[in-house]
């Protein structure tokens, strides 16, 4: 099978620990409990701490001049990923080669799920050995990892 391009992969991200837990609500609609966006749309990788990989994407809400302000400006939805200390590098290539390598279009990055629908304890599921899981976690009702604004920032 042919590799797919970054146009066709789509990357997975879930913050919650209970999969029951998994329906989007995580006390803000700023938060999504998962997101799949299309590996096109990534924008950039950068550390945002020792211990911390940030993702942006081009937003899934917000389109360019929705606003009709000649000066606005769209922000970038993010994905902050924990990681290893000091090792974006290896964490970026990571997943960078999977995208790359992708032949199904599916790459799960970050799954923190622990607790099946079941009641069976899993293990999260990590594209990089370097990525441990997502940022801001404080509960599956309160969970900030994954950020899609619905706001444009425009002088």
């Amino acid at each position: 099978m042919a590799y797919r391009e970054a146009k066709d992969v789509m990357l997975y991200f879930r913050q919650i620990k209970d999969e029951d837990h998994d329906d989007g609500n995580s006390q803000s609609a700023a938060h999504p409990t998962s997101l799949m966006i299309p590996a096109s749309r990534l924008k950039y990788m950068g550390p945002a701490s020792d211990t911390t990989l940030r993702l942006a994407f081009e937003s899934v809400k917000n389109t360019e001049g929705a606003d009709d302000q000649n000066d606005e400006v769209t922000l970038s939805d993010t994905v902050d990923l924990l990681i290893n200390t000091n090792s974006h590098k290896e964490a970026m290539a990571g997943i960078i080669q999977a995208i790359n390598a992708s032949k199904t279009g599916f790459i799960t990055v970050s799954d923190t799920v622990t607790t099946n629908v079941a009641g069976e304890t899993v293990a999260g599921s990590f594209i990089h050995p370097d990525i441990t899981g997502l940022g801001a976690y404080v509960s599956d009702t309160n969970a900030r990892g994954i950020t899609v604004k619905v706001v444009h920032a425009g002088s």
